[in-house]
């Protein structure tokens, strides 16, 4: 892997063949990585993380996937976080536009777009907005409205009270108060993780205490962009009827946020859904990457490069 992140002044390194790219928009400077197919080109993927996360949320998946064989892949900061700098709040409206404007400028006519919480939420909508620009949707652990867990709707419920701290962040952000933020490596977060989630018992409950902790995620995000961030996430979802495009929800077994059983309902109310249920709590990218990695791959090989699959089977 190459260092060379920081003289592009992205938030997370470029693996071996990556190169950093930048679109001006709107009110903000995007950040975004292109790695090119290592075979006969089949399509194109896009990844988008999560709350309080960066385009490093994908760099392991990505270092290890198959898909790199068949498929060129894009990942960047979302608008607001990490090197993607936004003059104002931004919205899922916002951030599907530049989804839509990175395929612009990258020349792609029609992509797989693949989303983790917040991004599953822009996912979904950008499939509901922009179908027309879309292969196919992975969503891991959305935050379906009809799926919400009971902490869940707790959390929702909230969304006024976020919507008044949000705002009384960006008057004294407007007053010149702002904080340092740490760099976040989520890849070497992940690896730590691992340790407490084999420990099990108290370590299992302090890793799920951490990567659920407020506190814990201001230290890599402003505080206002985090209100922000948790006031989109927590937008009714689009309705099933309006997805045309083939999706492939994976869900978390253990429910700290969604139920799976009725998550599958919504994916079973889709045109061409198929669901997967994957044994984590929230964080599936961190607890339990191969099996994520195995049916993503499996659903995207199958629906749109099955000969590809064919090949990198026989390698």
């Amino acid at each position: 892997m190459s260092a060379v992140y920081e003289k592009e002044k992205l938030a997370y390194r470029l693996l071996d063949g990556e190169t950093a790219k930048r679109l001006e928009r709107p009110g903000a400077s995007l950040r975004y990585s292109v790695l090119p197919c290592s075979g006969e080109k089949a399509g194109t993927v896009i990844f988008l993380h999560g709350v309080a996360s960066n385009g490093s949320r994908w760099e392991e998946f990505i270092e290890g996937t198959s898909l790199r064989k068949a498929f060129d892949i894009l990942r960047c900061d979302l608008r607001g976080h990490a090197a993607s700098v936004s003059s104002r709040q931004a919205r899922l409206e916002d951030w599907c536009g530049d989804v839509e404007a990175i395929l612009q400028a990258e020349n792609v006519a029609k992509a797989i777009v693949v989303g983790h919480s917040l991004g599953a939420q822009v996912a979904v909508n950008f499939a509901a907005r922009y179908a027309d620009r879309v292969c196919g949707v992975v969503l891991l652990d959305p935050l379906i409205s009809e799926a919400l867990t009971p902490k869940a709707l707790q959390m929702r419920a909230k969304l006024p009270y976020l919507k008044v701290m949000e705002r009384f962040c960006r008057l004294g952000n407007a007053l010149g108060f702002s904080r340092r933020l740490q760099n976040q490596d989520l890849r070497a977060m992940d690896a730590k993780a691992r340790e407490k989630i084999a420990a099990g018992g108290k370590e299992l409950e302090e890793f799920i205490k951490e990567y659920s902790s407020a506190r814990a995620d201001l230290k890599y995000i402003h505080s206002a962009v985090y209100l922000h961030d948790l006031i989109e996430v927590g937008r009714p979802t689009p309705a099933p009827e309006s997805i045309t495009v083939p999706m492939l929800v994976i869900g978390a077994s253990a429910g700290t946020f969604t139920d799976a059983q009725a998550m599958r309902q919504w994916v079973n109310a889709l045109k061409d859904g198929q669901m997967a249920v994957v044994k984590c709590a929230h964080w599936p990218l961190t607890e339990c990457p191969r099996d994520v990695a195995d049916v993503i791959e499996g659903w995207v090989f199958k629906r749109f490069a099955p000969q590809s699959a064919a090949q990198a089977s026989s390698n």
